[in-house]
């Protein structure tokens, strides 16, 4: 059971590491294409038509990923951290962590389905693809905060898992300090 746990852990800490980059080069990307907007709309006084666009696509996809990231990392702002020395708190806290995100994001998840099915049949006016390449940001999403979230109930039973999840929490508490 604990090997389970660490491996579902490590699965999440990986899914977290690509999210967190594919964030990064998301916001990089639409900080480029609104320049690229800005220079356009003043030194040529015609910006292409579809930089506003993909400047949104990019905000959409980098937001919600780093949603998720934050999420992994206790970096949420609604979660009150308890004192990282206090073991039984710490693990009280990953289970209400564990069934807030899925008693909230489960029945989300279940009607992006039909919503993203929707958006199959449109394509964008600006880019002329179809715009469920954009709606797919917020199952994905919410599928990386649901795995966190369960990966976060191996603190229960796994030394390992306990250790990373007291090391968010100190980090946060940190965080909170400054």
């Amino acid at each position: 059971m604990i090997f389970f746990a660490d491996a579902l852990y490590a699965l999440s800490e990986r899914l977290n590491t690509i999210a967190k980059r594919i964030a990064a080069y998301c916001f990089l990307g639409m900080l480029l294409v609104m320049m690229l907007q800005v220079v356009a709309r003043y030194i040529f006084s015609s910006p292409p038509f579809w930089t506003e666009e993909l400047a949104r696509w990019l905000m959409v996809w980098g937001g919600l990923l780093g949603a998720s990231c934050a999420f992994h990392t206790h970096a949420d702002p609604a979660m009150v951290h308890p004192p990282s020395h206090v073991i039984w708190r710490q693990k009280a806290q990953v289970v209400a962590r564990f069934l807030a995100s899925w008693i909230f994001f489960a029945p989300v998840l279940y009607y992006t389905w039909p919503y993203v099915e929707r958006q199959i049949g449109r394509t964008s006016e600006g880019l002329g693809v179809s715009t469920a390449w954009m709606a797919t940001a917020l199952p994905v999403a919410i599928f990386l905060i649901l795995l966190h979230g369960l990966a976060g109930l191996g603190a229960l039973i796994s030394p390992r898992v306990l250790s990373k999840e007291i090391a968010f929490a100190k980090e946060a508490e940190a965080n909170m300090l400054e």
